[in-house]
């Protein structure tokens, strides 16, 4: 299912619930960015909530301080089955 959700000046797009008028009028996300403007009407996109809700989860996640870096420190790991397109070691 798709959603029409605001284009912000950055360029990403902000769900419409998130979005309310400042004291001068102007349309801002939660985050203080001010939605795009297409002529006199605001810029909006259709977009897959779920994929976008998403991506903004990643973003959360980083900004947190305490996160252990136990990533860096585990090893690569390799597939455990070949294909045709891989080389032999």
């Amino acid at each position: 299912m798709r959603e029409t959700w605001y284009v912000l000046e950055d360029g990403s797009v902000a769900d419409p619930r998130e979005v309310e008028r400042d004291d001068k009028g102007v349309l801002r996300h939660k985050s203080g960015a001010a939605v795009a403007m297409r002529g006199d009407a605001y810029s909006s996109r259709g977009v897959d909530p779920a994929e976008e809700r998403a991506k903004a989860k990643p973003a959360k996640k980083e900004m947190r301080a305490e996160e252990p870096a136990t990533r860096a420190e585990e090893p690569a790991r390799r597939p455990s089955y070949r294909t045709r397109e891989m080389k032999a070691d």
